[in-house]
């Protein structure tokens, strides 16, 4: 697996990804997400398909992002999820986050 960042050369792989809640992306609306200076796309592929997209869950996908966001002069990272989300919960908690738990409602922090 390797993940990168969406770019116009590897757009056309998330056009045939369908993610957990079944969402089809549509190539307008991600070209237009692209031309947003402030908008940052991950996307990891495998055997040349998309196999996760900023929320797709993948410790590697999470390292990366988290990797990238320092580079831009961001210190902290933080990922949004449920208790009940056990796979994600592993996910954040492998690639380093930290869990701050009030409520079902986690908040995963990345220094």
């Amino acid at each position: 697996m390797k993940c990168e960042l969406l770019s116009e050369q590897n757009l056309a792989l998330l056009l045939d990804f369908v993610d957990d809640e079944n969402t089809k992306y549509d190539e307008a609306v991600l070209k237009d997400f692209l031309n947003d200076k402030n908008a940052y796309g991950y996307i990891a592929i495998h055997d040349g398909k998309a196999i996760g997209f900023a929320h797709g869950y993948g410790t590697e996908l999470v390292r990366f992002i988290h990797e990238h966001s320092k580079t831009l002069g961001c210190p902290k990272m933080f990922l949004l999820t449920y208790k009940h989300n056990v796979s994600a919960c592993r996910c954040y908690e492998k690639a380093g986050g930290i869990c701050n738990a009030a409520s079902d409602d986690i908040v995963f922090s990345f220094s």
